[in-house]
């Protein structure tokens, strides 16, 4: 039966090619679409899949490419639907000789085929010589696979001498707010990662703040809305997973930049590596220093029945930022043959921050209040890691054990209307001056393995321990306080892929998790204070609570379903089960600041994890002119996390408004997404991205957090290439207004 269907095949292809060529003129639209090419991309030293490489098929007769794709995690790739013909196939990576196949015959019959496997294509790691390069066509700045974003930080011209933070704004669905907050598709409850780990460099929190990372260390940037349970649960929004460089060329390199700018903005940056045999060895560092306004006007209006406090309040604002920061990295690699790579790591990042801030209150008429806020800090992470990989290019171990650490201080001043203003940050015993600091440490221990079995099962499992220390010292009213908190994590999960089909196949998994925590608050003084005010009251009322525990287990399941429509446009669902575990700022009890007693805020040690159930759909598609992606996500959460929960508190006769977060029942939530980008010609690329998200909250005992949030926003970037003469990139953002539980 077999050769009775390859006879009918040929047969019928070779009746078509003589009905064409009997014709007056040739239709190449005629010939059919059923032609395969497959194979799997590999590092020539390592062995190691290269994941995310550029695939083109090119024709053999024009030299034009026809269509193509990109490997996937496992360096593998499938293009399909080609035009029978004879072809030539390129696949280009960063930091990799171009590598062509050539002579690809797509007929059936002696020396050719419908389906032709290439099998193991090895990427030689390329010497730089500039001076030979002649580029005129441009690789992507991003790129959308089924299961995340990456973009390619250094194909943008934007953010030369810029942060993550810049970053983060050029990628579609992801923004970065005046104050530094990320947020994906309209969601704050973003988990950020470096190398796949927490790290110091995002101040230690969930919730992350990246400018301290500056853009020319970065090497790129992913972006997982919906991860399945390999990955740690945290974050309801998705996971922001920061790759840093790490030097690849052969022999000895290194490349240094400058960069000035308008508002006093200063960058250098450089980075040399060294890889030869068995070792691969690199350096890199970065200074920044730059200033940063924004300036807005505030108008609350407040209507409460159990309450004489003013109604409205109007401000005007005004703030101006002067970060500084310099980082070092240090890190090398060694191989052990081809199957055994050892890799150390460290990084060292420093900064120094002013930040003043002017408060103008027109109504109540308070006048002008400027603070002045320093932050001031060092931050080390260490890494080690072993992948060890096996004959079968799906197998894999990796072991990793990393450490960081930070140190932070903050003070905080007050000045009065005409008092002079000092640039420099001092340390004073009175009132009127906080002082805190803040020492972070995580130690992360964890195993993966990966195992395939045949061609269709693909089985994942591994554990993992978080250990973190979360220490706060607040010296206010000549008084020390300490805050303390620990939390570990111990985690084991396994996923299994299976395909059905060739087209059709699902991901389940499951993660279970035991977690301890302890908080523990204290006045580091027997001292009973001078005085007493709202502030201190707070303070005194958590060490009366004090010590605060919340041990709990959890299992978080994942299913996924994937469809390929083509090799080129596919269908997605997944389910998976999320957590938001309080962090720093929600669960510490000092104030936030010991200024401003109309807007007393500070943490609360009894919060709960919020818990998601998580639905999404998505549809994409990807030609060698357009890439388009869409996609709708539900998202049911339960002990949701508010931080707008009003208390009302009496101090010596007079009531205060305090602002806490607390656990506001729960929450259904709606997020849409639309992304474009046209590449109509090899010089012009154009992306174009909207998105919006509606949410509601219910059931909550507190009256003040039921309502609704809903908003969109959107995002456009344009590069368009002379050849010899310019480059050009044009980006712009938009956010639409925003409506939240507690007004506009």
């Amino acid at each position: 039966m077999k050769i009775i269907r390859l006879s009918f095949i040929s047969l019928s292809i070779l009746f078509a090619f003589q009905s064409i060529g009997s014709a007056q003129h040739f239709d190449p639209s005629r010939i059919p679409k059923i032609g395969v090419v497959t194979g799997v991309v590999i590092d020539s030293i390592s062995g190691d899949p290269v994941a995310y490489a550029s695939v083109s098929l090119i024709s053999e007769r024009e030299q034009t490419v026809v269509t193509g794709g990109i490997t996937d995690d496992q360096g593998r790739f499938r293009i399909d639907e080609i035009r029978l013909g004879r072809y030539d196939l390129a696949v280009e990576f960063i930091g990799y000789e171009k590598t062509i196949i050539a002579g690809i015959n797509l007929f059936p019959g002696d020396g050719g085929g419908i389906e032709q496997n290439l099998g193991t294509i090895q990427l030689v790691v390329t010497s730089l010589q500039m001076e030979q390069l002649d580029v005129y066509a441009e690789s992507p700045q991003w790129v959308q696979t089924i299961d995340k974003q990456i973009f390619f930080v250094d194909r943008s011209l934007t953010i030369k001498g810029g942060t993550a933070s810049d970053a983060l704004k050029k990628i579609p669905n992801v923004d970065v707010d005046i104050d530094g907050n990320i947020s994906l598709r309209g969601d704050q409850n973003v988990t950020v990662l470096i190398d796949g780990k927490p790290s110091g460099m995002t101040h230690g929190g969930r919730r992350a703040m990246v400018d301290n990372i500056p853009a020319a260390m970065i090497d790129r940037v992913e972006v997982i809305t919906n991860p399945s349970a390999k990955y740690d649960p945290d974050g309801m929004g998705g996971i922001i997973n920061i790759i840093l460089k790490r030097g690849i060329f052969e022999g000895f390199n290194g490349n240094a930049s400058l960069s000035a700018g308008e508002y006093g903005k200063y960058s250098a940056s450089g980075m040399v590596n060294y890889r030869v045999d068995k070792w691969n060895l690199l350096a890199s560092g970065s200074y920044r220093k730059g200033n940063r306004y924004g300036k807005g006007g505030r108008l609350f209006e407040y209507i409460y029945d159990d309450s004489e406090l003013d109604s409205i309040t109007q401000q005007q604002t005004l703030r101006k930022r002067i970060p500084e920061n310099i980082s070092f990295r240090l890190g090398g690699d060694y191989y052990l043959g081809k199957k055994n790579t050892f890799s150390l790591t460290t990084t060292f990042e420093n900064h120094n921050s002013r930040n003043k801030n002017s408060i103008d209150y027109i109504q109540p008429a308070i006048g002008e209040i400027v603070s002045i806020e320093w932050d001031k800090g060092i931050n080390m992470d260490y890494t080690f890691r072993y992948d060890r990989d096996f004959d079968r290019p799906e197998q894999d171990l990796i072991v990793d054990i990393s450490y960081n650490t930070s140190l932070d201080e903050e003070i905080e001043e007050q000045f009065e209307e005409g008092e002079e203003i000092s640039e420099e940050h001092h340390h004073e015993e009175d009132g009127i001056h906080s002082h805190t600091d803040e020492h972070n440490s995580n130690l992360i221990l964890s195993t993966d393995y990966t195992h395939p079995f045949g061609e269709k099962t693909v089985l994942e499992a591994g554990f993992k321990s978080t250990l973190k220390s979360f220490n706060s010292d607040l010296e206010y009213l000549f008084l020390p306080y300490s805050y303390k908190y620990n939390e570990d994590v111990h985690a084991a999960y396994f996923t299994m892929s299976y395909k059905l089909t060739d087209r059709f196949g699902f991901k389940i998994g499951a993660r279970v998790e035991q977690v301890y925590t302890k908080a523990i608050v204290s006045k580091e003084s027997a001292a009973e204070n001078d005085s007493t005010n709202v502030f201190t009251t707070v303070i005194n009322n958590a060490i009366d609570e004090s010590p605060f525990d919340n041990p709990y287990f959890q299992m978080y399941p994942s299913l996924f379903l994937l469809y390929d429509i083509t090799q080129s446009t596919k269908l997605q669902f997944g389910y998976g089960k999320r957590v938001n575990r309080p962090r720093r700022r929600t669960l510490s009890p000092f104030p936030r600041n010991t200024l401003d007693v109309n807007h007393i805020r500070n943490g609360n040690p009894f919060l709960r994890p919020e818990y998601i159930d998580a639905l999404e759909f998505n549809y994409f598609t990807n030609t060698r002119l357009l890439t388009f992606n869409t996609g709708l996500a539900y998202k049911k959460v339960t002990n949701m996390i508010q931080w707008w929960d009003r208390d009302m508190i009496v101090v010596d006769g007079k009531e205060y408004e305090l602002l806490t977060a607390d656990n506001a029942g729960q929450a259904e939530q709606y997020t849409g997404h639309v992304m474009l980008n046209l590449r109509p010609l090899p010089l012009i690329n154009l992306t174009l991205n909207v998105y919006g998200w509606k949410s509601t909250i219910y059931t909550s005992e507190e009256p003040d957090l039921i309502g609704e949030s809903q908003g969109y926003a959107g995002f456009g970037n344009l590069n368009l290439i002379i050849p010899g003469i310019v480059r050009l990139e044009l980006s712009s953002r938009f956010r639409g207004k925003m409506l939240i539980t507690y007004g506009h």
